[in-house]
């Protein structure tokens, strides 16, 4: 008796081990992209040269208020905004395009008030694009691939253009992280669809730049 015991339970134990999905091993996290180091008078000559994108996170933003469960785009009490700081870096890097006579094309922004207002404070204009939201969601991968298009478009010959969005985009994008007003500066190949790392600045950096 003893031994049909043991023998049932051996094989329930293997009944329970073949109803069990095996574990599938994690995907390995995408290294970082490598942003080459560059001294601020060579990055100041390329801005002014044209021909690059510029990717820029949104100034600092408000630390005590959260974007509601359900943001309105066009209703800004719905979202998180710009605070004092913010304001001042996006007009510090207004001082400083202006200083170093940089040629400022195209500028696209994300609807949200944040992104916007960043992009009126720094450069005085701006196209909204959806293409710009947070990749986040259902529609995560048509953002990403529109976003990684737009940094591989080449601009107007001897202007630079501009893209004002999220951190998360370049976060899922070529796993950087972007601080609050940091821009990345890319350079898109001549036949478009690809583009190089140029640079990165961060917001208070643009000060020393335009000296």
């Amino acid at each position: 008796m003893a031994r049909w015991i043991r023998l049932a339970m051996v094989v329930a134990a293997l009944a329970t081990l073949a109803g069990c999905p095996s574990r599938q091993p994690e995907a390995p996290a995408m290294p970082p992209a490598v942003v080459p180091p560059v001294n601020a008078a060579q990055l100041a000559a390329a801005l002014r040269q044209g021909g690059l994108v510029l990717f820029v996170r949104h100034a600092a933003s408000d630390p005590s208020r959260k974007d509601d469960a359900r943001v309105v785009l066009e209703n800004c009490a719905t979202q998180r905004g710009l605070s004092a700081l913010g304001r001042a870096q996006a007009e510090g890097i207004a001082a400083a395009i202006a200083r170093l006579r940089l040629p400022i094309g195209m500028v696209r922004s994300s609807p949200y008030c944040r992104c916007a207002d960043t992009a009126r404070l720094a450069f005085g204009y701006m196209l909204l694009d959806h293409d710009l939201l947070p990749a986040t969601g259902p529609n995560a991968k048509s953002h990403l691939a529109a976003v990684r298009r737009l940094l591989g478009t080449p601009p107007i010959p001897r202007q630079n253009t501009v893209l004002v969005g999220h951190g998360d985009t370049l976060k899922a994008l070529l796993n950087l992280d972007l601080e609050e007003g940091e821009t990345l500066v890319v350079r898109p190949a001549p036949s478009g669809g690809s583009f190089a790392l140029v640079g990165r600045i961060r917001a208070e950096q643009w000060a020393a730049l335009a000296h």
